[in-house]
């Protein structure tokens, strides 16, 4: 269960607008998905809960479409998977030891490398331009925190013309049973420019809990089968 807060700045970094929503994240066609279940503390009403269907009927649709063709279905575009592929485009030194919670972590820093980087999609955009931090657990290596930052500017037509000029964000993690880390908060701050507009957004997230999938226990002759189809199919 997810809590988000997204708030609408002015120009002095005042609240102007807040809306608030509490999401279920869950698997769905082998991907996470993630259903409003409430707006501003309320369930939600007639409407909303229709066009949450419709969306939620869409992804479904879309999964299996992809599926269908073999290709991968990435449904969220500015989605970050902090890989090797996404930091190799990186040059990293390690920082200083610092202590999150109760783990205690290595700090790496990261840079862009100059010359040309990754730039298929638009969130290639933004992390070609950011710096930022990695927080490593000693125990098993697992990312306690990662803290990007992108000061320089880039324009992108998205519909509209958009100039996007500072990112920042953060990202924590916990170590929640042994061997998974799990988000525990989100929080991130958007300046960029849409025509002649100034936008300034701010967005925290919250997980409330996380709980195991009751997923049935498969005899092994069964995973013996699974295996021989796959192998031939």
């Amino acid at each position: 269960m997810v809590t988000s807060i997204v708030s609408t700045l002015d120009g002095e970094g005042k609240v102007t607008k807040e809306e608030r929503a509490t999401s279920h994240r869950y698997p769905l066609e082998g991907l996470l998905y993630d259903e409003v279940v409430s707006r501003d503390g309320k369930p939600l009403d007639d409407n909303e809960a229709e066009e949450e269907q419709e969306r939620k009927d869409r992804f479904v649709r879309e999964a299996r479409e992809h599926a269908a063709r073999g290709t991968e279905y990435k449904p969220d575009e500015m989605a970050v998977r902090f890989d090797e592929e996404l930091m190799s485009r990186y040059d990293i030194t390690l920082a200083e030891t610092e202590v999150i919670g109760k783990h205690t972590c290595w700090v790496i820093a990261f840079e862009p490398k100059p010359g040309r980087l990754p730039d298929n999609r638009r969130m290639d955009k933004a992390l070609n331009r950011s710096t930022g931090k990695l927080w490593i657990s000693k125990d098993d290596f697992g990312i306690a925190r990662v803290a990007l930052d992108m000061r320089e500017p880039f324009r992108y037509l998205w519909g509209l013309v958009t100039t996007i000029r500072n990112v920042s964000g953060r990202f924590d993690f916990d170590l929640v049973q042994p061997g998974f880390w799990a988000p525990i908060q989100f929080d991130l701050e958007l300046d960029f420019r849409v025509f002649f507009k100034n936008i300034r957004r701010h967005i925290h997230s919250d997980w409330l809990e996380h709980r195991p999938l009751d997923i049935p226990s498969v005899k092994s002759s069964d995973v013996s089968l699974n295996n021989k189809y796959t192998s031939k199919n």
